[in-house]
């Protein structure tokens, strides 16, 4: 189980193999440790502030420096990961720990590697988001549930490393990848595909093929992911107004972003806010 001293959890639940914890983490001036465990774990960022600490993988696979975390993070088994940040203001996070027997393939290359540090699936982010509610509230059928969306994240992180694999060639190179996310996490919603090409040094029409290439899925697609998941953050705490939500997020009017977020999710960012406050 990934905890250390300090920490502060939240909600904890296992069921079978799965183990999984909301941990509040207390403000730090220097992080540095390193992060190793017997089976596969995997994180999910929950703070409305990006993630500032780097990692890198202590294999000799891992031939450069540190690499900016990213929301989701994943430490296959039996691979230490170092973890550290110049500073750590007070944050909260998803720490889960996969069955055992949905044990997860070493990344064959340091590309592989470093998608583990920021792994970009809106199925598994939706699958941990679940997780995380479950066990700071949980409900009849809990261990089920959880039991259950363990070996569903591990079923789907399996399914997406191995078409990260074979996807390799021809996408996007990490470095491309982060520029486009840290350009959208800068608040950059309204930006269009020739926008994000001219950030990556490549035409539009490459920039769709290889962005596709290498994640899947749409430039839009993962635009509308991003700006949901920063949408379904700041919702979930209290600093800003839904109001103020709509604005950071590029929307012309509060009602726009209301309107947006009811189709994609069937619920008002009203009652989304009230439920994740439960």
């Amino acid at each position: 189980m990934m905890l250390f001293a300090g920490w502060r959890i939240v909600g904890e639940g296992t069921a079978g193999e799965t183990w999984a914890a909301v941990a509040e983490h207390p403000p730090v001036s220097v992080l540095d440790r390193t992060h190793v465990a017997a089976r596969t774990t995997i994180g999910l960022w929950l703070s409305s502030q990006p993630n500032a600490s780097g990692g890198r993988f202590l294999s000799e696979g891992w031939t450069r420096g540190h690499a900016p975390l990213g929301r989701i993070v994943v430490v296959p088994a039996d691979l230490p990961l170092h973890v550290r940040a110049e500073t750590a203001p007070p944050r909260r996070m998803l720490h889960c720990q996969l069955p055992g027997r949905a044990a997860l393939r070493l990344p064959a290359s340091a590309q592989l590697m470093e998608r583990c540090l920021d792994l970009r699936s809106p199925a598994i982010a939706a699958n941990l988001a679940r997780l995380a509610q479950e066990v700071t509230a949980p409900g009849f059928a809990s261990e089920t549930l959880i039991e259950g969306l363990g070996l569903t994240i591990a079923a789907e992180l399996a399914r997406d490393l191995s078409g990260a694999e074979r996807r390799a060639a021809g996408g996007l190179a990490p470095w491309q990848l982060r520029r486009i996310d840290e350009h959208l996490a800068a608040g950059h919603w309204d930006c269009s595909v020739s926008d994000l090409a001219q950030l990556c040094g490549v035409s539009p029409a490459h920039a769709m093929r290889a962005f596709r290439q290498s994640s899947g899925r749409s430039i839009a697609a993962h635009v509308a992911a991003q700006r949901m998941a920063q949408a379904r953050a700041l919702l979930a705490g209290d600093a800003h107004s839904i109001a103020e939500i709509a604005a950071v997020l590029r929307f012309a009017t509060p009602s726009a972003f209301a309107a947006a977020f009811r189709r994609a999710t069937g619920d008002t960012p009203g009652g989304y806010r009230r439920r994740a406050r439960l």
